[in-house]
């Protein structure tokens, strides 16, 4: 290898000297910096992922807390009837038939899409106090809708 060096000429010994400068340059970005400026951005974007998870479970324990010391329940605001009919109107469905049982309600809707039915289903378990005792339904005029035949709901 000396007697290669020394056979070269000057210029052709500068030309190699800082082709091996580049070359080593190169490796150590390639094998030291990138991947480790890699793993530190990583670690980075994981860290906030983690601090916005931490936050969403302390605001939610929160809530969690709030519902467990009020039991769970909600406080049912007037009638059966004008809860369900206040709160069908709020998730545009239409109601076409009402019948009061006692503390109970039987209600009848028309062809409505399947997801907005839940929605207010749900709305009413979580946040109105009232169960869904019985529902009957039937396949709506378009697809995605239905019928409801027959829906009792009851007081918590």
């Amino acid at each position: 290898m000396k007697v290669w060096w020394q056979q070269l000429n000057s210029r052709e010994q500068r030309l190699v000297a800082a082709m091996a400068i580049v070359f080593a340059v190169f490796i150590f970005y390639s094998a030291i910096w990138q991947p480790l400026n890699s793993s530190l951005s990583q670690a980075s974007s994981k860290l906030v992922r983690q601090q916005q998870l931490l936050s969403w479970v302390q605001e939610n324990t929160a809530l969690y807390q709030q519902a467990k010391r009020s039991g769970g329940k909600a406080k049912l605001s007037g009638s059966i009837s004008s809860v369900a009919n206040r709160s069908a109107k709020t998730y545009k469905l239409t109601i076409t038939r009402m019948q009061p049982q006692g503390d109970d309600l039987q209600v009848w809707i028309d062809s409505t899409p399947f997801t907005q039915l839940l929605f207010w289903l749900e709305h009413l378990a979580n946040n109105e106090g009232l169960q869904v005792k019985a529902i009957d339904l039937t396949q709506g005029d378009t697809s995605g809708e239905v019928k409801v035949r027959r829906l009792h709901l009851t007081r918590l």
